[in-house]
Formats: C-alpha cells, structure tokens, sequence
C-alpha cells in the first residue's frame, strides 16, 4: 500500500509509461538494433523456431528507421489531431441526448457547465507529449526532421486542446501541485537514454563510421567502397557467386577491418556519450534553475515573512507581560481592600466586646 495519494498516482504514472513506452518503441528499437543484425551468411543463415532471421532493405536498416519514424511524426499525430476534434464533438452529442433540458429556457452558469462533458484530466496529454518527447530525441539521428514535425503538430493541437477545455468540457476542480510529479523524472531518463540510443545508431546502424575508418585506412575519397563493403559468398555454399554486405573473408570469418571498425564503434560511443553529458553537466552548473533576480526576490519574501513572525511574537509577549501586570496591579488592589476590611472588622469587635463588658458591669451593680 502507498503512503500517500501522490505516491500512488506517481506509481500508477510510471506502470501505465511503461506500458504505453513498450507498445510504441518496441518495433523501433527492433528495427533500429536488432533486425538484420543475426542474419548469418550464405551458406550459414541463423533461424529463430525454424525461421529466418529477418534482413534490412537495401537501403539498409537507418533508411527503414527514417520511414518509420516518418509515418509516426506525420501520419499518426494528424490522426491524433483528427480524434481531438471529433471524439469530443461525439460525446457532446450523445451526452445532450442523455440529458434533457430546455434549449429554449434560459440556463444558468452551472446548468450550462452541466450541458458539457465531463473533463478527463490532463494524464493523457501529459503521455503524449513525454511519447512524442521520445520520438524527437531518442532516434533523432536517423530522422532529423522530426522536432519540426512536433513543433507543427503541436503549434495545432494547443488551439485544439484549448478548444475542447474552454467549449466542450466541464471546468476542472482546482488542485495545488507542487511540480509534474513523477513526469520529470520520465522526462529526465528518456533524456539520458536518447544520448546513449543516438550514438548506437551513429555508431552501429550508419555507415558514417565504416566510411571514416575506409577513409583513413584505404582511400581519402571513398573510391572502391562499395566493393570493399560486399563480402563473397564462401565456395560451395551457392550455385553462383553471391554478395552480400558484410566485412567477411572467402571463408566467411570476419576480416581485421571488421576489428578495427568493432573496436572503433565502442570508443566512439563512449566519448560521444561521455562528451554529451559533460556537455549537459556544465549547462546545468552554469545555467540556474532559478534566476538570480526571481531568487533574490524569493530571499526578500522570506526575510519579510520572518520579520513579520518575529515582530508578532514581539507584540505577543508584550501584551502578555501587560496582562500580568495588570493582573497584579489587581491583586495588590485585592490585598488592601481585604486588609482594611479586616481592619475594619476587628474595630467592629472591640466596639462590641466594649459594650458587653460595660453591659455585664452594669447588670451587677444592680
């Protein structure tokens, strides 16, 4: 059980990202790490349940992964667009045909608000923009258009979600936050994760570092590449010699070339990443999250809000010192009243004792 409803909703936050994030990455990642990476070679092709593993086009896997990705950034967020504009509508209607109120009558604030649909909250845009966050970050380096596309998409979709919050759906209880919660520390980790998937795509998916090393081992200008790239088919393995792209000897085993490049790969993803992240360390040290005017106002807010407590415990113990002298003040008044009371008294008594005595001297005599 969670201590708190905050820590429940982060919880359930997180279960459902993790949901939704291996629903939309999955076929991306597979494209982007895995398809066409255990294919094997003529003669030795690699199954999985007695099928074969499953090659890149000819373009190779980064011109699918562009694809993808364009299909997802174009396609789906007009269908998305689409939907903002139509569900809405559609439950308006079928919510006017649930309830029945005079059109005609003259309504007040909240029997208008009542005609509107009931807001859902802001959990699903919240998902949709931290998705869209991933797909404009972690695979950037195959397809660089996308943040244009999402600065478009989403230059509509404000007017869009403006429309259905202000004309279509019932105004939202109130609730004080203190931050997004939860959706910074997602935001945060895709972040870190986007440096680490763009320098394996640059690395292992392009072909801009087989291209660098052929450039500084063979030829400045590139020439003989491609014929370099394509691997020969081992012999007796097919009827005809086969090409294929790989960096293997006649018998099939990988070429020092292959070593070098592996070797290069590695380095290169560890500086990159390293680089990336220093980088985002001294943005982080130099740039503050609050600026120096904002805090320094801050500062004055509390130094008056101390102020202002001290002065009122002042003012308190000042009121309170007064009281007890005033109560004592009273009781020194009590303490005279009571004394010439008793005072009075005891004159009282002697002037009775007086006449006894002079009554009892006078019985006698007679």
């Amino acid at each position: 059980m969670h201590r708190t409803q905050t820590e429940f909703d982060d919880q359930l936050t997180f279960k459902v990202f993790i949901f939704q994030f291996v629903n939309f990455y999955s076929s991306i990642f597979y494209i982007a790490f895995f398809k066409g990476r255990f294919v094997g070679y003529p003669g030795h092709y690699n199954s999985f349940f007695g099928l074969r593993s499953e090659e890149c086009n000819n373009g190779g896997c980064l011109v699918e992964l562009a694809q993808q990705l364009a299909v997802i950034m174009i396609g789906k967020q007009m269908i998305n667009n689409a939907q903002e504009i139509i569900v809405p509508k559609l439950k308006t209607f079928i919510h006017h045909l649930k309830i029945s109120l005079d059109k005609n009558a003259i309504k007040t604030r909240w029997e208008e608000d009542y005609n509107l649909i009931e807001s859902q909250g802001l959990f699903d845009e919240y998902l949709e923009m931290v998705l869209q966050f991933g797909f404009i970050t972690i695979f950037v380096a195959a397809f660089p258009l996308a943040p244009l596309f999402a600065l478009l998409n989403n230059w509509v979709e404000i007017r869009l979600d403006a429309q259905k919050y202000v004309c279509e759906t019932r105004r939202p209880v109130a609730d004080r936050a203190q931050d997004i919660g939860v959706w910074f520390s997602i935001l945060d980790g895709m972040a870190q994760l986007a440096v680490i998937s763009n320098a394996f795509l640059i690395a292992f998916t392009s072909e801009f570092l087989p291209r660098l090393l052929y450039q500084f081992q063979h030829d400045s200008n590139l020439e003989g590449y491609t014929d370099f790239s394509l691997a020969v088919s081992p012999n007796g393995t097919m009827n005809q010699t086969c090409r294929y792209r790989d960096f293997r000897d006649k018998e099939g085993h990988y070429t020092l070339f292959y070593w070098h490049l592996l070797a290069f790969r590695l380095g290169f993803v560890i500086v990159f990443e390293h680089l990336v992240f220093g980088f985002c360390r001294l943005i982080d040290f130099m740039v503050p999250d609050v600026p120096e005017a904002l805090e320094i106002k801050i500062k004055r807010e509390r130094y008056l809000a101390k102020q202002a407590l001290a002065d009122t415990d002042t003012i308190m113990m000042n009121e309170s010192s007064d009281a007890e002298e005033e109560l004592e003040d009273d009781d020194n008044v009590v303490d005279v009243e009571m004394a010439r009371g008793l005072d009075e008294e005891e004159d009282d008594l002697e002037k009775i004792s007086v006449k006894v005595d002079s009554t009892i001297k006078t019985s006698k005599k007679s």
